[in-house]
């Protein structure tokens, strides 16, 4: 598929977009104080805006995918930009913890819809051998607003109120959904007449070989990164503000490992450039009950595990793309389902560690996390295994 010009640079745009949902999908974490407050809730009830969200997009990010497969492009970026401003907005308006947990599923299911389509758009957008450098770019949205966006919409929640956090980001919303109707060129993918077609890849083996992948990597971290705060308190000492440098930290590499994920999947491959970063990721993981304790071993297991963590993505979405290009937009949604899944799940099982594991849980957690890392090499290399037996086959049916 030739790379489709664009009538302006459009990649940041669409980075631009994937910042803003970063910065919904995670600023959450840094306001439930003050809307535990405002709705009279405990904070146990009104954690469920985080689990509902991600819940919501593992479930429509495939469904939407299928259905919106072979939409223009265009149309789909500009419908869910839009549509997650709406629900940002009822967000900022929802007067109850029900009504709020309705406005982020709406937001949620748009945030899903976003994602896959940027990058598969970008993909689109550019030839083959920079398709990881453009996926990269798009992603690069979402670490960044690990970096800035949070800690911005944090403290506009903590001056003027929650509810101005979901009224800068529906803003935000809109301008991003207007600067893409205006400045996108009409983009279709090719795709398969119909819907049973387009879901036909999500039974390849590959396929979910590589959602595999994602889920387990995901799950190992999220282990910890759940419950960072508790794992960082040796050093912490339970001072937010340290544990916001450590957080800085790790969010300033999940940028730079975006970037060169990006670039180092065009020049040496997804599947070595993805082995690396997982095994490092493990490597951190299971390190982290001797590096804990000390000031210098956090911020290295930090600023490594910030690397290591979103220089996988790149790779996981080009290996997803490259399997069937003309359902990307599913096969990418299916990829960021499982990114999701692996966020909720982590969080669950780290609870369930926690509770259960006594004095020595929160090192558990880390041993468990690089166990579960390092089972991912394991489903990685099998799909790049069935992927190189699969293709001569193909080549000598063409024949």
């Amino acid at each position: 598929m030739a790379a489709v010009p664009a009538r302006l640079p459009v990649l940041p745009l669409l980075a631009v977009g994937a910042f803003a949902i970063g910065t919904d999908t995670f600023v959450v974490a840094g306001v439930l104080p003050e809307v535990a407050a405002d709705l009279a809730v405990s904070h146990a009830d009104v954690g469920w805006i985080s689990t509902l969200f991600a819940l919501t997009y593992a479930v429509f990010a495939p469904v939407l995918g299928a259905f919106t497969g072979a939409w223009e492009r265009r149309a789909v970026l500009v419908v869910s930009l839009a549509g997650f401003a709406v629900g940002n907005i009822a967000s900022a308006l929802a007067p109850s913890l029900g009504l709020l947990l309705a406005a982020r599923v709406l937001t949620a299911a748009c945030a899903a819809l976003y994602i896959p389509a940027a990058s598969a758009s970008a993909a689109a957008l550019s030839a083959p051998e920079r398709r990881g450098r453009a996926m990269a770019v798009v992603l690069g949205g979402l670490s960044a607003a690990t970096v800035a966006g949070v800690p911005f919409g944090t403290w506009v929640a903590a001056d003027l109120g929650w509810r101005a956090t979901f009224w800068l980001l529906a803003g935000l919303g809109l301008v991003c959904a207007a600067a893409v109707a205006l400045c996108l060129p009409r983009l279709r993918l090719p795709a398969s007449p119909g819907l049973a077609a387009r879901l036909a890849p999500a039974r390849d083996p590959r396929v979910l070989l590589t959602v595999g992948t994602t889920l387990l990597f995901m799950t190992g971290g999220y282990l910890s990164l759940t419950y960072i705060g508790a794992v960082l308190e040796p050093v912490t000492d339970g001072d937010g503000s340290v544990l916001a440098l450590l957080l800085l930290s790790f969010g300033v590499t999940a940028i730079a490992g975006t970037a060169l994920g990006g670039r180092a999947t065009d020049r040496y491959g997804a599947t070595p450039v993805l082995a690396v970063s997982v095994a490092v990721l493990a490597a951190v993981l299971a390190t982290l009950p001797l590096t804990r304790n000390t000031m210098a071993g956090a911020v290295v297991s930090m600023a490594v595990w910030g690397l290591a963590a979103m220089a996988t993505q790149p790779p996981q979405q080009h290996r997803m793309f490259a399997i069937a290009p003309t359902s990307g937009p599913l096969l990418l949604s299916l990829n960021s389902s499982a990114t999701f899944v692996g966020i909720s799940l982590g969080g669950f099982l780290g609870g369930q560690v926690i509770r259960d594991g006594g004095a020595d849980a929160l090192d558990a957690l880390g041993v468990f996390g690089g166990c579960l890392a390092a089972l991912s090499l394991a489903t990685a290399f099998a799909g790049a295994r069935l992927r190189t037996r699969q293709e001569p086959a193909l080549v000598t049916e063409s024949r």
